[in-house]
């Protein structure tokens, strides 16, 4: 065999001084390496098939045949063999009510991820039980996320997410607050997003408690009612800041980890805006697929997220 130019593709030829014929060496594996290549770069990248098929010269219809032995293989995360000081946890539903990725992610890479039919306590737990027991974890405090947080890794510290608790006060409070107790608490809310040191840890908690006390019999406040057919009844007049100053309180024991440590972000940023963001904009591109293939399509995205660089500006 002797080197006989190129096709027109581009591809060597050779020529057989036997038979008097040229031919192309057909590589099984450098060929699946490469569609698995084009595949990922339509799936997670920003190409369409339109842009792929012309670039190669195929039809669409070809590339979903090239594409269709990459749907059946089963993506896992690398196992971390080392200790974590750091992760941060976090759920996304790829198909609402009937699947859910738990994700996992240290400031510099995504450490583990499971699929599960919804976000509850035996889905966390299950997935704290697949990884080492980290230092401190940052979560947004899901009931059922911290129980398992709780009994399955009893010596972790936890860390809230303030910006959620600033989410979920918002839209409780509302952004222009009708009453005294709800805007002197959203001014606090506020405040709570610019602590950074003990010092000021101290001074909002006072600040905190001084509102607690000032507008407790506010917050008691009833009203009486009668629902046809029934008996008479009660409740509290002022329910959405009760609710904001209970969501306070359940939070404070694990609001203020990052305090003297750097390292622990105050935030699920990492989580929510490096990856969830990205990924609800893929779903969104492939909508339509199959949850199985919307599966495969996060498990891609988050296995190209293993060992990659820290997000910047996500505190």
């Amino acid at each position: 065999m002797q080197l006989w130019g190129t096709t027109a593709a581009g591809r060597i030829r050779w020529y057989c001084s036997v038979c008097h014929q040229t031919q192309t060496r057909r590589r099984p594996d450098v060929i699946r390496s490469n569609r698995y290549g084009l595949f990922v770069r339509w799936l997670i990248g920003t190409q369409t098939l339109t842009d792929i098929a012309q670039r190669y010269s195929v039809t669409l219809q070809t590339l979903n045949r090239w594409f269709l032995p990459f749907w059946t293989v089963t993506i896992t995360p690398v196992f971390f063999h080392h200790d974590i000081d750091v992760l941060i946890i976090d759920g996304l539903y790829v198909e609402s009510r009937s699947s859910c990725v738990l994700i996992g992610k240290t400031p510099t890479a995504v450490t583990h991820w499971v699929f599960v039919e919804r976000e509850c306590y035996g889905a966390w737990r299950s997935f704290c039980c697949a990884i080492k027991a980290p230092s401190v974890v940052v979560c947004d405090g899901q009931r059922g996320m911290r129980a398992a947080l709780r009994d399955t890794w009893p010596k972790t510290r936890i860390q809230r997410c303030i910006i959620h608790i600033y989410r979920l006060s918002t839209g409780k409070l509302t952004r222009r607050p009708k009453t005294d107790a709800g805007y002197d608490l959203r001014l606090l809310m506020h405040a709570l997003l610019k602590v950074r040191t003990r010092r000021q840890k101290r001074r909002w908690l006072r600040a905190y408690r001084t509102w607690e006390k000032h507008y407790n019999y506010f917050l008691k406040e009833r009203t009486i009612g009668q629902q046809p057919g029934k008996k008479r009844t009660w409740w509290y007049t002022h329910r959405n800041i009760r609710s904001v100053r209970a969501l306070i309180d359940n939070a404070i024991p694990d609001l203020f980890t990052y305090i003297g440590h750097h390292e622990i972000p105050r935030s699920t940023n990492y989580v929510e805006g490096g990856i969830n963001s990205r990924l609800k904009e893929l779903l969104h591109r492939h909508r339509g697929l199959s949850v199985h293939k919307k599966e495969v399509l996060v498990a891609t995205f988050l296995s190209r997220k293993q060992g990659q660089k820290p997000t910047r500006n996500v505190n």
